[in-house]
C-alpha cells in the first residue's frame, strides 16, 4: 500500500523476494554501523617517560569517549619487581588525567598488575586503588 486514505486506495505491485532482499541489506548496513562497546588494552612501563603517558592517555581519552572500556596493564620484569609501590601510583595518575573510573580494584596476577577503566560518570566520584 501506497496510500491508503485515498478512495480507491494507491497500491504497487511488487517482487516480494526483492523487497525482502532490500530489507536484509538494510539491516545488515545498520547492523555494521553501529558501535558496540570494546575492551581495548594499553600497556605501560614503571620506566614510562611522561611525553609518552601523555601520548597513552589520549589514546585512552579517545577510547573511553568512544565508549569503550580500557584494560591498563603493566608488566614487571626481574628487578622492576621492587617498584611494586609505583604501580599504583602511575595507574592513579592515569585515571586522573583520563578523567575515567575504576571498574575493580588494582588486579595482580604473578608479576602482571591490570585495572579497566570506564567513562566516568556525572557527579560520582572515583574509587582510588587499594594497594594489594
Amino acid at each position: 500500500m501506497i496510500n491508503e486514505n485515498q478512495n480507491p486506495p494507491i497500491a504497487r505491485l511488487m517482487d516480494y523476494g526483492k523487497f525482502l532482499y532490500t530489507q536484509q541489506k538494510q539491516a545488515s548496513k545498520q547492523k555494521a554501523q553501529s558501535h558496540g562497546p570494546e575492551l581495548k588494552e594499553v600497556r605501560l612501563s614503571v620506566k614510562i617517560d611522561t611525553h609518552d603517558l601523555e601520548v597513552k592517555t589520549n589514546l585512552i581519552k579517545k577510547f573511553i569517549d568512544r565508549g569503550d572500556k580500557v584494560k591498563l596493564s603493566i608488566q614487571l620484569k626481574g628487578r622492576e619487581m621492587m617498584f611494586q609501590n609505583k604501580v599504583s601510583g602511575l595507574l592513579e595518575r592515569v585515571r586522573a588525567d583520563s578523567g575515567a573510573n575504576f571498574e575493580k580494584p588494582l588486579d595482580r596476577m604473578g608479576n602482571r598488575f591490570s585495572v579497566i577503566l570506564v567513562k566516568a560518570k556525572e557527579g560520582k566520584k572515583s574509587d582510588e586503588i587499594k594497594n594489594s
